[in-house]
């Protein structure tokens, strides 16, 4: 267990801003699917853990969008969040795994918009290359 946490660490420091919040994404999909089994196995502690895992990482999302330069799409990702923390708390309250589930497809959604963007760098990385070299010819 040591090792994968400092595997985990090394990804953390290692990563660009883009990957990290695609990893903020995943971390709140697990802690969403814990806490959907916690509240299949009727564990009342599991689940608001691993809820308030998943509000946490919102939280700062939601506190990392700078709302002057990000302009429509910081402001639509701020409701978006406002809608995710609000769907996590009813699901809390009620034990309603459906809201969460309701969460994981706004969470899906926004991670696809964040996986092209990174698939998009990547290529325009692995094509800057090759035109510096043909360029020089």
């Amino acid at each position: 267990m040591n090792r994968v946490r400092q595997y985990q660490n090394i990804q953390v420091l290692t990563a660009d801003r883009v990957s990290l919040i695609i990893m903020l994404y995943d971390g709140i999909l697990r802690f969403n699917r814990l806490a959907s089994q916690s509240i299949m196995e009727g564990d009342i502690k599991g689940r608001g853990v691993h809820i308030n895992r998943s509000l946490e990482i919102i939280g700062e999302l939601a506190n990392s969008l700078n709302m002057e330069e990000g302009g429509e799409i910081a402001q639509n990702l701020s409701k978006l969040y406002d809608f995710c923390a609000s769907a996590l708390t009813e699901a809390n309250l009620k034990s309603d795994s459906a809201a969460i589930e309701s969460v994981n497809k706004v969470v899906l959604e926004i991670k696809s918009g964040w996986e092209a963007v990174a698939a998009e760098r990547q290529k325009s990385a692995a094509e800057a290359p090759a035109r510096s070299v043909s360029c020089g010819a």
